[in-house]
């Protein structure tokens, strides 16, 4: 069983109850900004400022937060290392030669090295907020009201929650398997891997059908039917992302003025 999960989170948000249209705002707002800056400045203060909200009046677990950013933080430090001898301009701060390779660090690939982790980092905080603070349901009733075909919304509602079904039973199966040692040695751990997907396949080919079955007898008509409650635009709340947009837009007009790195 999942004990926790980013929708039970969003869920238990403080943020819950606040217009989705205002939190995707705030959150894509901030996403486009940090991709068009030419500076890590923008991408750095939206990146501290949203995380500081969602830890303050967000009132989310600190280490939860921290155990999230893993991810993420991983891949982009994988990939820096890698562009840091990939990108060229300026002057060698660093080289050496590993048998016929020249591998050399500059000045421009450290500074553009920097300009992209600092778009990740503020990118993903933008891309957790909604996460952390906008349920699913809201997100897809918001879809719905954007106008995209509603066969779509549908099919990304039963795609969403057969994820957590069949990841449940994943974990049930491998925690069975491992109590049989069934991954003690290289040749037992292919088998049981297999044999685990073989299950997955088949579990969820018949959990499709039963939902077939079951909609066909509740008279489906093309259409799931939900409860489409909207929490309305507060103007307050609305005000604030707009004066916090408008300042982000201000830093990112001086950082085009000025010049960040030497």
């Amino acid at each position: 069983m999942i004990e926790a999960n980013l929708d039970s989170i969003a869920q238990k948000s403080a943020f819950r109850h606040i217009n989705p249209g205002t939190k995707l705002l705030l959150a894509l707002g901030s996403l486009i900004l940090c991709l068009i800056s030419p500076s890590p400045v923008v991408p750095l203060f939206s990146g501290v400022a949203l995380s500081l909200l969602l830890l303050g009046p967000g009132k989310l677990s600190p280490l939860f937060y921290g155990k999230l950013l893993l991810g993420p933080a991983a891949f982009v430090g994988m990939s820096i290392v890698v562009l840091l001898f990939m990108l060229g301009g300026g002057t060698a701060v660093w080289q050496t030669q590993v048998w016929w390779l020249n591998l050399s660090i500059t000045t421009g690939a450290i500074r553009e090295s920097i300009i992209i982790l600092c778009r990740v980092f503020g990118c993903s905080i933008s891309l957790f907020f909604i996460t952390l603070t906008t349920p699913m349901t809201d997100l897809f009733n918001g879809m719905k009201k954007a106008r995209i075909p509603i066969e779509l919304v549908d099919m990304m509602m039963i795609m969403y929650r057969f994820i957590f079904i069949i990841y449940d039973q994943a974990v049930e199966i491998w925690q069975a398997q491992v109590m049989r040692l069934g991954y003690s040695r290289p040749k037992e751990a292919i088998h049981s891997f297999a044999m685990l997907s073989g299950m997955l396949f088949i579990s969820s080919w018949t959990a499709g059908e039963d939902l077939i079955h079951a909609m066909d007898c509740r008279c489906y008509s093309g259409v799931f039917p939900s409860l489409d409650q909207t929490e309305p635009v507060k103007i307050p709340s609305f005000l604030l992302v707009v004066v916090y947009l408008s300042g982000l837009c201000g830093i990112l007009a001086l950082t085009l003025t000025t010049t960040v790195f030497p």
